[in-house]
């Protein structure tokens, strides 16, 4: 029987309040927050149970390692775990399931001489939930919904330009509301596509609580001049399936996973954008979002 715990309670994302319980003197950093208004919560709560114990993932089968950060497990149930590394100093720390999309425990080894950083326990957990609630997936993307209301998401891997679009919509167009310069939540629920910010920003810091109809999946890259093309689906499918929180430590889960990513593929709008990283190339991708502009190649200035 657990004692009381202390809570620290992070406002909703994509409608989820996301709950920590600290046990045994734990204490909950989060370093680098940002500030978070959060959603209306529209669903159950995730609740992170952090606390002294075991952190052997005993009995488990490993089925997918990411040096040097975790390797996932999955326990004798088919429920994901993740046994996280001291790569900075931390005690090893294996967050398990408690209850599926509800409910994880991180179990600490020895007792943190530190404040705990709340990030890898929430980006995981969350990672979890959503794909034992069949209703969603992170994904590694800028975002953010455009004058007339509609949801786009910019999905990319390190370098791409996410951080830069970004910093130029904020500076060009204070009429688009973003959301995110680096982790978006897309949503698929009663057949409706959403994309959603997130308090997980990137260097931009940017972290907007809105949410939107997602009608259009746009791949950026930088150029010299500025261009767009359609992107056809099957290679689409391939771009943004890497972006994605797929839940490759769950084999059984990955087939809903991959529901969500034909559905980003065939319900939206997919355009690849190359444009100069000044604010005339930012205009420019706002312009193809709108169907204002052409597809096609255009003189950058």
């Amino acid at each position: 029987m657990l004692a009381s715990a202390r809570t620290f309670e992070l406002a909703p994302v994509a409608g989820v309040p996301i709950v920590h319980e600290l046990y045994d003197g734990i204490e909950l950093e989060r370093r680098d927050a940002v500030e978070w208004s959060g959603t209306a919560a529209s669903r159950g709560p995730i609740v992170i149970r952090h606390e002294l114990g075991d952190a052997r993932p005993l009995g488990m089968q490993s089925v997918l390692s990411v040096p040097p950060w975790c390797t996932f497990y999955l326990d004798g149930a088919g429920e994901p775990a993740s046994l996280f590394h001291a790569v900075f100093g931390e005690v090893d720390r294996l967050l398990s399931c408690v209850e599926p999309g509800h409910t994880y425990a991180v179990r600490y080894a020895s007792a943190p001489t530190e404040p705990v950083v709340a990030l890898q326990a929430e980006l995981t957990s969350v990672s979890f939930a959503l794909a034992a609630r069949g209703t969603g997936l992170i994904a590694h993307s800028c975002a953010f919904v455009s004058a007339s209301g509609a949801g786009v998401l910019c999905p990319g891997i390190s370098g791409t330009g996410k951080t830069t679009l970004a910093r130029l919509l904020a500076d060009v167009a204070p009429e688009v509301q973003l959301l995110t310069d680096d982790r978006a939540i897309v949503t698929l629920e009663d057949g409706e596509l959403g994309v959603w910010g997130s308090p997980w920003p990137g260097a931009a810091r940017i972290a907007g609580a809105g949410n939107a109809p997602l009608s259009t999946i746009v791949f950026i890259r930088h150029g010299s001049s500025c261009g767009a093309r359609e992107v056809p689906a099957r290679d689409a499918f391939r771009r943004i399936v890497n972006t994605l929180s797929m839940p490759l430590w769950e084999p059984a889960r990955v087939g809903g996973a991959l529901d969500i990513v034909d559905a980003l593929v065939s319900r939206t709008r997919i355009v690849e954008i190359a444009f100069p990283p000044t604010k005339t190339g930012a205009r420019w991708v706002l312009d193809v979002v709108d169907r204002s502009m052409p597809l096609g190649s255009a003189h950058a200035r």
